[in-house]
């Protein structure tokens, strides 16, 4: 099982844990924090770091310009990603891979399925053409698993390029429905690359006594200690509680996020990385459904915007259903004697 970052790795856990109630042995590669985080969720399976994409947003210089000077380097990782993997297997003899949009995440010979939201990609007036070389990889995979369903649509236009090779899995969530202990009016949990999660949680400091008392932060940071007030990272568990606890969250719009909110039925102000053309527009799309609400960086009025979505309903929570049952027919015939990414 493959994944790139921490939003593909938290959903990948839903996966995981299927494929060992299955009675797969399972590898997992993945690298930075994503790969710390699922080691805590499974110490006990193989692991293997890939190497980085380490693809930062900036605060200053165009967003759209950023990504485009770090694509070399991008296409470089994937070149070292796809030897690796074949290495491993020829070391483990795997039965198949699973890839959470990691494209060069296959191997040639044995059955793959690539995990994406993203048949389409949103990326300004090079839409057309990101989304073409997206296709040239993830058509070499066998299976496409997109979480998410034809009549939610999350996703958004996101997913709108269905192949024969689709299969939908509905929306993915590692948080746990469990009962409310006491009452959280808001809780700001914080995610996504630097600089601009650091940027943003400075934001959020500087107006954190505007807002109603008892608020929570969560920084996002799996590897660092709580620090003035605000914790730094949550298990699963952990995070589950809070979901329970608090009226609104805030977030931002990454899709893995807005699984978890639409999972449990939480009402929240989303707000998207600036200049990330994705969370932009699956902020647009969503806004008062949901219960969400949508405000930009550096001009959202954080009090006004929280005062208002404490008169909103919550929305009726989703509870994911299981996953498809015959999800992992692709890796049948090849599990005898191998071992499954």
């Amino acid at each position: 099982m493959l994944n790139w970052g921490l939003g593909h790795a938290t959903r990948s856990q839903v996966v995981i844990e299927a494929l060992i109630k299955d009675g797969f042995e399972v590898h997992i590669g993945s690298d930075g924090e994503a790969l710390q985080v699922l080691k805590e969720a499974f110490p006990n399976l193989t692991f293997h770091e890939l190497p980085s994409y380490d693809i930062r947003y900036s605060t200053q210089l165009n967003t759209k310009l950023k990504l485009l000077l770090q694509a070399p380097g991008a296409l470089g990782t994937m070149r070292r990603e796809a030897r690796l993997i074949e290495k491993l297997h020829r070391d483990y003899g795997f039965a198949g891979v699973i890839s959470d949009n990691r494209p060069a995440g296959r191997v040639s010979g044995i059955p793959s399925a690539y995990i994406t939201h993203q048949l389409q990609i949103k990326a300004g007036l090079i839409s057309s053409r990101a989304s073409a070389l997206h296709a040239k990889y993830y058509n070499r995979f066998d299976e496409i698993w997109v979480p998410d369903s034809e009549a939610l649509s999350l996703s958004g236009d996101l997913s709108s390029r269905v192949t024969s090779k689709v299969r939908w899995l509905g929306p993915l969530s590692r948080l746990k429905a469990v009962s409310q202990r006491t009452s959280i009016p808001w809780a700001a949990v914080l995610s996504g690359p630097e600089p601009a999660r650091t940027h943003w949680e400075s934001e959020i400091l500087k107006v954190k006594d505007q807002l109603p008392e008892g608020g929570v932060i969560v920084r996002g940071k799996p590897s660092e200690s709580n620090v003035d007030g605000m914790v730094a990272y949550m298990s699963v568990d952990e995070l589950s509680q809070l979901y329970a606890d608090t009226d609104i969250i805030i977030a931002r719009s990454g899709y893995s996020t807005l699984m978890d909110l639409a999972h449990l039925g939480k009402k929240a102000l989303l707000v998207p990385t600036p200049g990330q053309t994705e969370q932009e527009y699956l902020a647009h799309k969503n806004a008062d459904r949901h219960g969400w609400s949508m405000g930009v960086e550096g001009k959202v009025d954080y009090r006004k915007s929280i005062g208002e979505l404490m008169n909103v309903d919550a929305p009726e929570a989703l509870l994911r259903s299981e996953l498809p049952k015959d999800l992992f027919r692709l890796f049948q015939g090849k599990r005898e004697g191998g071992t499954n990414p």
